[in-house]
């Protein structure tokens, strides 16, 4: 097949597997479960935001994706794995399931390089586990301890309910800025489970990332509503004030680690710090809602994998 063919169909793959990453991005759900803005809205805000966070902020995760994994991939390697995330995440998404695209594009690079013979980076793939387990907990952590601190220095002090309210108020605009941040974040981080193996395949064009932030800002806007009700909406009761905190705890973790170019989980992140919070102030979590997050976290990973191996020794047979 002539190479402008597998160019043409790799694209396509890539816008549409960053859609499908995009349909599944709960990252603005804190601020719209706290009905700080519509469901709508925060879906319309993170999409921007998504986009311009993949334009400026991809790049070191790119790196470590599509160049260091399973280096020296072809167009053909980069469509069989952009075609195996994005099956599996319309699929999750359709469902209302927040599951971790990171899990599933380095499940599906891993299922891949298995079915062609192809070396895969064992250190890198350790950092990037190391990354999905510390990541979680610190989200947690810094969402519990800064919600015990918060209460004792601000929320104690509140005389009656007027008092509260502007409390509530001014958390509500802190909260916009770490939803905005977080949204940075999780689109330089995340375009990169669509763009890395292409932009790895083609030598680095920055029309593929563009292509990227594109794809995703749709997906949100279009998709993304139903997993944003599942983490916002379900998960916990959330106050502005401790969705803020949620979300402080989730920007902090994700930017740095977008920095240092460690493809993140943000699902992982943003629901565990949700839990920190349910845990700081003693409220109630949906366990029904929080094992379904679970399964999806457990069995994104090997069914990407399978999917990509599946797809990759059937090109294998019919080449």
């Amino acid at each position: 097949m002539p190479a402008i063919v597998f160019l043409l169909l790799s694209g396509t793959l890539t816008f549409y597997i960053a859609w499908s990453i995009g349909a599944n991005d709960e990252t603005m759900a804190a601020i719209g479960g706290s009905r700080v803005v519509r469901m709508g809205q925060a879906a319309l805000l993170g999409a921007a935001l998504d986009f311009i966070g993949a334009v400026f902020l991809s790049s070191n995760v790119e790196e470590t994706l599509g160049e260091n994994l399973v280096p020296n991939l072809s167009l053909v390697d980069a469509a069989i794995i952009s075609l195996a995330v994005a099956t599996w995440l319309v699929a999750a998404s359709s469902w209302g399931w927040p599951v971790s695209t990171t899990h599933a594009a380095v499940g599906a690079a891993v299922g891949l390089g298995l079915a062609m013979g192809m070396d895969v980076n064992l250190g890198v793939l350790g950092e990037v586990a190391v990354g999905w387990v510390i990541s979680p907990a610190l989200g947690a952590l810094g969402s519990w301890l800064t919600y015990l601190a918060f209460q004792r220095i601000v929320l104690s002090r509140a005389r009656g309910l007027l008092s509260r309210s502007i409390i509530e108020y001014r958390a509500s605009y802190i909260l916009l800025i770490a939803s905005s941040l977080t949204a940075l974040s999780r689109g330089g981080n995340d375009v990169a489970n669509a763009t890395a193996f292409l932009k790895a395949a083609t030598g680095g064009s920055p029309m593929v990332t563009l292509l990227g932030g594109l794809g995703m800002a749709i997906g949100l806007a279009t998709l993304g509503r139903r997993v944003l009700e599942s983490v916002g909406g379900k998960l916990v009761d959330l106050t502005p004030s401790s969705a803020m905190v949620a979300q402080l705890s989730t920007a902090a973790v994700m930017f740095i680690g977008t920095l240092l170019g460690l493809p993140l989980s943000g699902t992982h992140i943003l629901v565990s710090s949700l839990v920190g919070i349910a845990l700081a102030r003693g409220s109630p979590i949906n366990v029904s809602e929080l094992t379904s997050v679970a399964f999806a976290w457990v069995v994104t990973f090997p069914a990407a994998g399978i999917l990509s191996f599946a797809l990759a020794r059937a090109y294998l047979a019919l080449a």
